[in-house]
């Protein structure tokens, strides 16, 4: 079992610097995420140089309910944005993008006939480049169980923090772990205060057993799934209170360590 390891864009240290931190870790995987500011090809030459692979890119999550808009005055620069991740996927021989079905908590799943014409051309430009699409469960699941069923060639990405924290009505690990093919594990304390609005303050993306989820459980319904020969995990160390004592080699080192206690019960538990 392999250990994947999910990037913030910015770090105390610069990424030369980070890559190896991860090596010595026990990660041999690494998943940038997209940003105008990153040097892809500096941060890929460095993963490849410690011998590890990069198992995804992830798309821009911000801004994604442009895309369901029929305006291109609206969605153009964004769907350009997403045409360059797929490019840079090619280009540095990355295999799957991962991409938000939607982002924001208050919304009103609309009754009217959806537009997919965004969506259309990113999956369909991914497929002439032999890029997998995974989309991943988060805020608006009408919208993810949508894309889903329209694109039953994509992949799906499975957040254990998100499906935690952001309660949804269908178990979309159930429903769609046959077409498993990336993984973001991570911990929180669940929805929260009922009486509160829900907000992404609940996304901590804590360690392994720094939260509430019962990874026994977890690791069960993950079992039920396609098997994963890389788990992936989807740490943030900032702005997370919970880790601001620490530096970032001592946070790495125990963000291996609490991966790999995940992955050994996801080799033993039946």
């Amino acid at each position: 079992m392999e250990l994947g390891f999910s990037l913030q864009a910015k770090y105390d240290l610069p990424m030369e610097q980070v890559i190896p931190l991860l090596k010595n870790a026990g990660f041999s995987a690494v998943s940038p995420t997209w940003t105008s500011e990153s040097d892809l090809a500096a941060i890929s030459a460095c993963i490849r140089e410690q011998g590890m692979i990069i198992q995804s890119l992830h798309a821009p999550p911000k801004g994604i309910p442009v895309l369901w808009q029929e305006d291109e005055t609206q969605s153009a620069e964004l769907l350009g944005t997403f045409f360059k991740c797929i490019d840079m996927c090619a280009q540095y021989h990355i295999p799957t993008l991962v991409i938000h079905g939607w982002q924001g908590h208050n919304y009103a799943f609309p009754s009217e006939p959806l537009y997919f014409g965004n969506f259309d051309q990113i999956v369909s430009y991914a497929q002439r480049k032999n890029i997998a699409i995974a989309f991943e469960n988060l805020e608006g699941e009408e919208y993810l169980a949508a894309l889903m069923e329209r694109y039953p060639g994509a992949g799906y990405c499975w957040d254990s923090g998100h499906d935690s924290c952001y309660p949804h009505k269908t178990d979309f690990l159930k429903e769609f772990g046959h077409r498993l093919i990336m993984t973001h594990l991570n911990d929180n304390l669940g929805p929260g205060d009922p009486s509160v609005p829900l907000s992404s303050a609940v996304d901590k993306h804590y360690l392994p057993f720094d939260g509430n989820l019962n990874w026994d459980d977890c690791i069960r319904r993950l079992k039920t799934a396609k098997k994963q020969n890389i788990l992936n995990f989807e740490f943030k160390i900032k702005p997370n209170d919970r880790y601001a004592h620490l530096p970032l080699d001592a946070f790495i080192a125990l963000a291996g360590s609490r991966a790999l206690q995940i992955a050994e019960r996801y080799a033993t538990i039946i």
